[in-house]
């Protein structure tokens, strides 16, 4: 019986590469002045795709767990590019919004995340990347229905 070799397995590639892309990436934001998280840049996709949305929403949309998803909010919050209010229906609930200097900030964060990503790709053939997106989409489905059950 042959011996598992974790650095061949999917699991530990594709966390491997998530977590050197996210670094790359948090490495060029504070090259360029901005002090921002990977994980941060991530809440902030978010809420220039879906608006305003509950806190307890972020974590489950960002599958990440309520307290990692609080500590990057305040952080956002403590430099001026996220508010929390009141949610219209449930004043106890807070919503989570970017405010203007994030919405601005946004475009230079993403120019820095396009670069980090065409860097990674180097050398890589436009169609297989496409067949791992495929791949890799297809693994996150039946990942996201398995934690379901």
């Amino acid at each position: 019986m042959p011996v598992y070799d974790q650095t061949q397995s999917l699991g530990h590639l594709t966390g491997l590469s998530g977590r050197l892309f996210n670094t790359l990436l948090t490495r060029r934001f504070s090259a360029a002045g901005i002090e921002m998280t990977a994980e941060q840049w991530g809440v902030i996709l978010l809420l220039l795709n879906h608006g305003a949305v509950p806190q307890g929403q972020l974590a489950e949309l960002l599958y990440l767990e309520k307290s990692t998803v609080s500590r990057s909010i305040t952080g956002l919050e403590k430099r001026g590019w996220i508010v929390r209010e009141k949610g219209s229906e449930d004043g106890r609930q807070k919503r989570v919004a970017l405010t203007k200097s994030a919405t601005s900030i946004a475009e230079r964060c993403s120019d820095i995340a396009r670069s980090v990503l065409e860097d990674a790709q180097v050398g890589l053939n436009p169609e297989a990347i496409a067949t791992s997106l495929e791949q890799l989409s297809g693994v996150i489905r039946n990942l996201r229905a398995l934690n379901q059950t």
